[in-house]
């Protein structure tokens, strides 16, 4: 079995240098150390013999290289295991009295560790010629960023979403015990953008909207999905703000307070449609504001260029200010565009759905754009073992996960073209059956359902918010409706005594009310039952009443859905605390159908009324959006029909996983050749080296040797995709942008040359596999059996 060293206790005599060493598996025992010369300081001689000093001249504890990587390879695996964990750990495992000294001592060999595989990455890449500062972010995904000569153009030419997590905050030095040490230290990473260059965003636009953040003792602990914007938008009624508003009410009821004793409160990320991290940002002392987003489209156009689509939760607002901003003309210029995550788009009003939701927008495939949300349900966990670290020491563990995730990533994107692949070509075989049945039904064909979507889209953009003048009307008669109410009823004749005080109090209020609104509208005659004006008002005022009525079901149902979602994803003491939760808001959901129903029924002609089965089988808002005008009666349209607008899904399903396909016959490709390239340039980096640099060259024939296995992975899928019944792709090498060819002779690695038969793996059968360490259909039964065979003990 492979061991793994524990602490070294070290005496310094003035020739040979004794350690006591500590082996997980073996017992302990005294070791001595010789340096090779007099000269050779004392942290040369244990590095060579494979240990780590735990200070810089004269360390008394020394720790082994192979229990620094096992303790980065664990925490890779599992984030959450801290350094006070592992010390803890191997402490048991000697049977040695567990001290907190020994986790600092631990965390500073760690540190000098990291720094050493730093600058040994740093040796590596300019022996590969990648020393080039913006080399790693413009090479950071394979797929998007490895363009080939003569290849399809593609629109856009590259996917990014962005978001902010509140999980991994820092607590503020002044609400800890001890001195804050002044640490000097940097992040090493060039995915960082700075404090200095977000807070350059901070005003924009300034007519639009304040972005800074209040100096107050308490800030706004608001839930992770519910956006920072603070719009002062004149179009309260504007599509894009009534999602905000949505997405708001979707988060917790009541907000709650928190001291304000986080100096950073989260990060703000963008990723790649592969989930490759290509920016990252600290949210200082504020929750998601507009200024971190800016920043990330600013640092997005510097680098990556021309026609990005780029996903954000409430990108409908967001790309409004985006080009009110000072960015707005580049914006425009290099044609970047915006797109709302396919889940969280369904939580959008229809309106916005047409114009924002991935299904709608050409060119962008079967792209969900909810890799951020991946990407923090595994970030999350480095939490607990970040906020009470240092400033440098969060970056230092946010940076190690971003690029074990990002080289995860790369290993799994051979499987992701796979199961894209086999997703697109199922839609296209499932749906084109199911639409080609409901198009010879209805007698449509493609281009209806082209002009069904322009025709909705024109429906909403024609809606216009209810006017200034007609709501002072309206506040008006509404005030005269209630002063005709608010005197004596026939049955409060019997207690007039001790209700004609309140009763009076409550008239004269109103009516006060009345007066001044009288006054605003220059009313000179008030109005009364009969004359046309009140008439026209009165079912006007029916029709706010409907639409308040639909406003509070919708809002409950939207939180309903949410919760819905949350209960398929959660763990067992968080589903049932929501499912409590879920059915307590039903009542509420019933009593708010009650009301709908009753406006509804008022309305001329009167609307349909509404089940409780309508509401329980709502995946989507649509519905609500078409109920919603009372003015133009658009259930004869037949995009409003049930049975259109589902052939109309699965015309535009259909049409997405067919450029889904495109995109991967591009991306395949560009995978394949910078694999062979990435081989040729280690081939020739090694042969460069071995003269030279012997450490070097072997430290990089490692490397290759590892990069060849992920290498063989990737084709491995990529070949499975071949045998996709409808795989139209080449899997060939390509030459890149820019690259000059190597003209000399290089061995082609084993993988390069695919054996399209020879692999006994099913294409079919593998996908079905999901239970971790069971690679073989034996294995499978064995486990079911298994687990069986428990279940019978029980």
């Amino acid at each position: 079995m492979h061991c793994v060293d524990f602490f070294c206790e070290c005496a310094w005599p003035s020739v040979t240098r004794a350690c006591l060493y500590f082996d997980p598996f073996v017992a302990s025992g005294p070791q001595t150390f010789s340096p090779s010369s007099e000269s050779e300081r004392i942290n040369v001689t244990l590095a060579l013999k494979g240990y780590m000093g735990t200070a810089p001249v004269r360390p008394s504890v020394a720790i082994s290289f192979q229990t620094l990587e096992a303790y980065r390879q664990m925490h890779r695996v599992c984030p959450r295991l801290s350094i006070q964990a592992q010390v803890r750990a191997l402490s048991y495992l000697h049977r040695s009295q567990f001290a907190t000294t020994l986790v600092d001592q631990f965390s500073i060999a760690f540190d000098m560790y990291l720094d050493i595989l730093h600058h040994v990455d740093l040796l590596v890449n300019a022996a590969l010629h990648r020393d080039d500062p913006e080399w790693q972010i413009r090479n950071m995904c394979r797929p998007c960023m490895y363009n080939l000569e003569k290849e399809d153009v593609l629109s856009p030419s590259m996917f990014v979403t962005m978001d902010g997590n509140q999980s991994l905050k820092l607590i503020d030095s002044l609400f800890r015990s001890g001195t804050l040490l002044n640490d000097t230290r940097t992040a090493r990473s060039g995915i960082w953008i700075s404090p200095e260059k977000v807070n350059c965003f901070q005003d924009e636009p300034s007519a639009s909207s304040s972005t800074t953040a209040p100096p107050l003792p308490i800030v706004d602990d608001t839930d992770d999905d519910s956006d920072w914007f603070d719009i002062d938008d004149p179009s309260c009624s504007d599509p894009a703000s009534v999602c905000v508003d949505r997405w708001r009410n979707a988060g917790p009821e009541s907000r709650k307070r928190m001291f304000a004793l986080f100096a950073v409160t989260g990060i703000f990320v963008s990723l790649c449609r592969h989930g490759h991290c290509l920016a990252i940002c600290d949210m200082v002392r504020s929750g998601e504001l507009m200024k971190y987003a800016l920043a990330h489209v600013d640092r997005l156009m510097e680098i990556y260029g021309y026609d990005i689509k780029i996903a954000y939760d409430v990108a409908c607002a967001f790309f409004k200010i985006l080009l009110r901003s000072s960015l707005g003309p580049r914006v425009a210029s290099l044609k970047v565009s915006g797109v709302v995550p396919a889940f969280h788009g369904h939580s959008h009003n229809r309106a916005c759905q047409v114009d924002w939701h991935p299904l709608y927008q050409d060119g962008v495939g079967k792209e969900d754009f909810e890799g951020c949300e991946r990407l923090f349900s595994e970030s999350n966990s480095l939490a607990p073992g970040t906020r009470l670290s240092t400033a440098f020491h969060r970056h230092q563990a946010i940076e190690q996960f971003m690029g074990f995730w990002s080289e995860q990533k790369h290993a799994d994107s051979g499987k992701f073209i796979l199961d894209n692949y086999r997703q697109a070509l199922d839609i296209i075989k499932t749906d084109t059956e199911a639409l080609e049945l409901l198009s010879q039904q209805l007698g449509v064909g493609p281009a209806d359902f082209e002009r069904y979507l322009q025709e909705e889209r024109a429906y909403f953009k024609s809606r216009k918010a209810e006017p200034p003048e007609v709501t002072a009307e309206l506040d008006y008669l509404d005030s005269l409706v209630r002063l005709q109410t608010a005197g004596y009823k026939q049955q409060q004749i019997s207690s007039v005594r001790t209700k004609v005080r309140t009763t009076r109090t409550r008239w004269e209020t109103i009516h006060e009310e009345v007066l001044r609104r009288e006054e605003e509208l220059n009313v000179v005659e008030r109005w009364k039952p009969g004359d046309a004006k009140y008439d026209e008002m009165f079912r006007e005022l029916g029709q706010r009443k409907y639409r308040l009525a639909l406003d509070n079901l919708e809002r409950l149902v939207v939180q309903r859905l949410f919760e819905l979602t949350k209960l398929q994803l959660s763990g067992y003491k968080l589903r049932e605390k929501i499912g409590k939760a879920l059915k307590a808001r039903a009542d509420a959901i019933k009593k708010a159908l009650s009301e709908y129903n009753a406006r509804a029924a008022e309305l001329s002609p009167p609307r349909e009324e509404l089940l409780w089965s309508d509401i329980l089988d709502m995946s989507t808002l649509a519905d609500f959006d078409l109920l919603r005008d009372t003015r133009q009666d658009i259930r004869a349209k037949p995009w409003a029909k049930p049975s259109h607008r589902r052939a109309m899904n699965l015309y535009f399903n259909i049409k997405r996983a067919r450029e889904e396909i495109r995109r991967l016959n591009v991306e395949i490709p560009r995978l394949f050749t910078s694999m062979l390239d990435e081989h040729t340039d280690y081939h020739l980096a090694i042969t460069g080296c071995l003269d030279t640099n012997a450490p070097l060259a072997h430290e990089l024939r490692n490397r290759q040797q590892y990069q060849e296995i992920v290498s063989a992975r990737i084709v491995k899928h990529l070949t499975q995709a071949s045998r996709l019944v409808g795989f139209s792709a080449k899997i060939e090498a390509g030459r890149r942008v820019g690259r000059t060819p190597h003209e000399g002779s290089i061995p082609l690695p084993h993988w390069a040359v695919l054996n399209l038969t020879s692999d006994a793996d099913t294409v079919e059968t593998e996908h079905l596999s999901c239970i971790p360490g069971v690679e073989t259909e034996r294995e499978e039964e064995a486990f079911v059996d298994y687990v069986d065979s428990i279940g019978e003990r029980s």
